[in-house]
């Protein structure tokens, strides 16, 4: 079963990074054509959204092996931060607005004849993608964990929270613009701002971090049907 898991991951752990790849070298090659600085920002946002599921394939590891109070203590302290850095996989969710932002909509020529926003809108619809999939394969690893130490119903309520909290932090890394560490940082502010939103008129908080959230479950549920082996891998 372990080899079956881990040969599962190997591939799918590839094509994430055939993809990763394929997308850099798009947006250099945009950024070249354009001699500008368009997406510059991804490499960075990329990389935050590979370190959820880098931590969750680590800790996958470390609870697959005999456990000592040391590994324990050390499977605690990533599980909370990869609780933390979660949001920014799905977060890439929302670059594909960048496909729209380069663009003039009220130019002369139609934007869509131009071949470098359909570069860009499958450059952003690739993210997007990518961080969906590093998002609940990463949680994934993670129900497999909690399968093996509570009853399915009470990890599938916890993967529920932890699909509602991350929707959240994407919310609040796209329109506050906090960073997974400033939920350490400055946590009361972070509060503020929510409530904040919550209380004004024209708030898209419940709605946005909804969809997210539906976005993400329905990926989830997915990659579990797809798998056809939602107990064995």
């Amino acid at each position: 079963m372990n080899n079956h898991k881990n040969k599962f991951y190997l591939k799918l752990s590839s094509v994430l990074i055939v993809a990763t790849i394929g997308c850099l070298l798009v947006a250099v090659y945009l950024r070249t054509k354009s001699n500008t600085n368009m997406y510059q920002f991804l490499m960075w946002d990329i990389f935050l959204a590979w370190v959820p599921f880098i931590i969750s394939s680590t800790i996958s590891y470390v609870s697959n092996k005999k456990l000592t109070k040391t590994s324990i203590a050390l499977v605690g302290v990533m599980c909370a931060s990869w609780l933390f850095f979660l949001p920014n996989s799905a977060y890439l969710f929302t670059e594909i607005l960048h496909a729209f932002r380069y663009f003039d909509p009220q130019g002369e020529t139609k934007f869509w004849v131009d071949i470098d926003f359909w570069y860009s809108l499958s450059l952003t619809f690739v993210v997007a993608i990518l961080g969906l999939l590093l998002s609940i394969c990463s949680i994934h690893q993670i129900h497999r964990l909690l399968n093996k130490r509570l009853n399915p119903f009470s990890s599938m309520v916890i993967v529920g929270v932890i699909l509602l909290l991350s929707s959240l932090g994407v919310y609040i890394g796209r329109f506050n613009r906090w960073n997974s560490w400033d939920v350490l940082k400055q946590p009361g502010l972070i509060l503020k701002d929510i409530m904040t939103d919550l209380s004004a008129g024209n708030s898209i908080l419940v709605e946005f971090v909804a969809m997210v959230f539906v976005i993400q479950a329905l990926g989830y549920i997915s990659l579990r049907i797809l798998t056809g082996k939602s107990n064995n891998i």
